[in-house]
């Protein structure tokens, strides 16, 4: 048992003995030596997520104390709760037979700290955490790797994703896609061996995600930051701050569909975009790449396609 465990135990345990609990606790516990029957305390831990969240109070935390994978399938998460691994454990939620590893469709708030989101190489599943409709999402310290499907698919407006010092690797799809309405913060990230970040409107909205301190290191012919849109009143936006953008097909890429389907518009600031296919792709009515005339656009195998609009620094 490490330390920080011992010390878990110590301070739980002068809880209980303070009141009883109620119903639902405001922390539930998960062992790799645990089971299902026990209540999810400390002393007693779960086996799997899905008990510890049912035994959790809305608003509460579920603490993963060793280093297992916690599901067995799809993880539904219709209530408002932290999810964290204790420091020096990998607690991993797997995507397993052709579901995401984590879906969250309902108006919560919901953390992932210290959690290692991973594809099953055996039965292989979708997504890493697809979100709808929920008020907020946040993701600290966290790593996403080896998903057939995408990292975090983003759908709807409402969704508020944040994203923070958290690691995505071999990715097949992209790191992460916002679609019809999100807003998603990525900040002091890593996005490698993947698609990069894609922003899409297919209705009338706004969609934008905004990238900043971030290693954007790509595959041959996937988009690094993209911008789309097809339907009209559609606005994708992406902002790039601070960032480095590599290895892809195409670093910088704005289309829509044609005149009359919406804006797409990335706007980049102090970065770099090297070595990809296209440092600048951009295509149709109503799209753009903005450079606010400090960034370091080289050394990219082909011409850029469209054009590059300088804005001002104001």
């Amino acid at each position: 048992m490490n330390r920080f465990v011992a010390e878990l135990l110590l301070v739980t345990a002068s809880t209980l003995l303070a009141g009883f609990a109620h119903a639902q606790s405001f922390r539930t516990y998960l062992s790799s030596s645990g089971s299902d029957a026990n209540p999810c305390t400390v002393t007693q831990p779960c086996r799997l997520l899905p008990a510890a969240l049912a035994a959790v109070a809305n608003g509460g935390e579920v603490w993963m104390l060793d280093s297992a994978n916690y599901n067995a399938g799809n993880v539904n998460v219709a209530k408002s709760v932290t999810i964290m691994a204790v420091p020096g454990a990998v607690g991993s939620i797997v995507a397993v037979g052709g579901m995401p590893a984590m879906t969250i469709n309902t108006s919560v708030k919901v953390a992932l700290r210290n959690v290692v989101i991973v594809g099953n190489a055996v039965n292989p599943g979708t997504d890493g955490i697809d979100v709808s409709f929920a008020p907020m999402l946040s993701i600290e310290d966290c790593v996403f790797a080896n998903l057939p499907g995408t990292g975090i698919y983003a759908l709807y407006g409402g969704a508020l994703v944040h994203v923070k010092n958290t690691t995505f690797r071999n990715i097949v799809s992209y790191a992460v896609w916002a679609e019809n309405g999100p807003v998603v913060n990525i900040s002091h990230s890593q996005l490698l061996s993947t698609g990069g970040i894609y922003s899409l409107g297919t209705n009338a909205t706004v969609t934008t995600i905004n990238v900043t301190d971030t290693e954007i290191d790509g595959a041959p012919g996937s988009t690094a930051v993209g911008a789309y849109t097809i339907a009209a009143g559609a606005v994708a936006n992406v902002f790039i701050t601070r960032s480095s953008i590599r290895n892809s097909g195409s670093g910088l890429n704005s289309q829509t569909s044609g005149a009359g389907t919406g804006n797409a518009l990335i706007t980049v600031s102090y970065s770099t975009v090297t070595g990809n296919g296209y440092g600048v792709y951009q295509f149709g009515t109503g799209s753009a790449v903005k450079s606010l005339g400090n960034n370091h656009i080289v050394d990219n195998t082909n011409a850029d396609v469209g054009s590059l609009t300088t804005a001002l620094l104001r």
